[in-house]
Formats: structure tokens, sequence, C-alpha cells
């Protein structure tokens, strides 16, 4: 008697646990994981409007109301250009502003030349810059920097300074090397360079900018991603 009222209750047991493949409820799906015909992936989340352009450095930062006394109204101008989302109208949006603050920066090599105007890339239109100032001398620099798009040339199997793609469309000669930004590039060297003494700002033998900020380059910077070194 005692054998069978203990072979009864080891079944009773067995049917109270149940199937270890089913849910609890005794689902008659035993191969479903707990749980996971519950599971509904959430939404996609709604896109915001754009933030940030994240294309050329600096650009927006030296060209855009850079001398304005009003620095809200000049915040409010940065804000609405980097939230600029239709680049068909950049150059039209931003070309005019842009051009007013060439002016003045091609100014800032005055120790080089008479007057220190001029000689910036492209001014009138020219690799080299020169001719008598006009209503559109900046026009042309002007709107390829508002199309402010950074560019980099997959076919170059070598990189070596920043602007290499801009600059080989602006002097006619091509580019050798894949343009793009580098983290050990002094961007800001190279443009005040560019957009202050134009070609002369550069030896153009290593295209190494002439005109500087007086702050070196990065060298904390790695060979392994993300290649940038700790915050500081």
């Amino acid at each position: 008697m005692n054998k069978i009222i203990s072979l009864v209750a080891v079944a009773a047991l067995c049917v109270a646990c149940g199937d270890d493949k089913k849910k609890p409820g005794g689902d008659a799906s035993p191969d479903t994981p707990i749980g996971i015909d519950a599971f509904q992936a959430p939404a996609a989340p709604a896109v915001g409007p754009q933030l940030d352009r994240l294309g050329r450095p600096a650009i927006n930062t030296a060209l855009n109301h850079a001398f304005d006394l009003s620095a809200p109204a000049a915040g409010s101008a940065k804000d609405a250009y980097n939230m600029d989302a239709s680049p068909g109208t950049w150059g039209t949006t931003w070309g005019p502003e842009f051009a007013k603050n060439l002016a003045i920066i091609d100014a800032l090599d005055s120790t080089i030349t008479a007057t220190g105007c001029g000689n910036q890339v492209l001014y009138n239109g020219q690799p080299g810059g020169g001719g008598s100032a006009v209503t559109t001398s900046y026009s042309t620099l002007a709107g390829i920097l508002a199309n402010d798009e950074l560019y980099l040339d997959t076919s170059k199997g070598m990189c070596a300074f920043y602007l290499a793609v801009e600059f080989g469309v602006a002097t006619g000669g091509g580019n050798s090397t894949c343009g793009g930004r580098a983290p050990s590039y002094d961007v800001i060297d190279f443009s005040y360079s560019a957009l202050a003494a134009g070609l002369s700002g550069f030896n153009l033998q290593t295209f190494t900018p002439l005109v500087g900020d007086g702050v070196a380059a990065h060298t904390d910077i790695s060979t392994t991603f993300p290649f940038l070194g700790a915050p500081h």
C-alpha cells in the first residue's frame, strides 16, 4: 500500500509541474520560449529636426555672423545654419553672409601685401586671386564654402592634407590625394591660410599652411579606432 501511495504522489507532482517546455498556464506551444509571443518591438522614434551639418570644420563659426556685436543674434543665425536641411539652397541662403566675412578675413595678412586684400583663394574667381574689387569678388569662394560638405576622393590611395579635392578644382591641377579630414590635420591653420593669404599662404610643395592660430595640431591620436586621444 505504501508503495502504491508513493507512486500516486510522484505522478501528481509530475502533473503539477507540467511539461517544462510549456509556458505557464499550459500553452500548447512547447517550442515557443516563455513570453516571446507577447513581445512587441517598439515603434521607430520620430526623426526630429536636423541639429548640425558636421561638414567642414569651423565654417559656421568663422563665416556666419562671425563679427556681430549681438551674441544672441549671432547664435540664432548659427543655429539656423546648422538646422538648414535644404542643400539645394545653401548657396543662395548663406553665400552673401559668407562673402561679407570672407572680405574681413582676407585682410588679416596685411603684413604680407599692402592691404592684405585680393589674394584670397578664388578672389574674383581666380585660383590665386587678384584683380579689382567688385561686389562679386568673394562670391565664388562663398558659394563653395556655403555648400558645406567634406569631400573625400576614394579613388586615391593616399591622404595628405585637408581640402585636397577642393584645391585641385580651384587650381585646375587635379588632386593626387584623397582630401577629407584626418585627426592629425591642423584644419584651422589651413583655413586661415587659404582665406587670408590664398595660395601664397602655403608651401606649395608640401601644402603646409603658413598662417596659423598659434595652436598646434593634435598629436594625442591613435592608429586604432576611434583614433582620438583620451578626453581632456
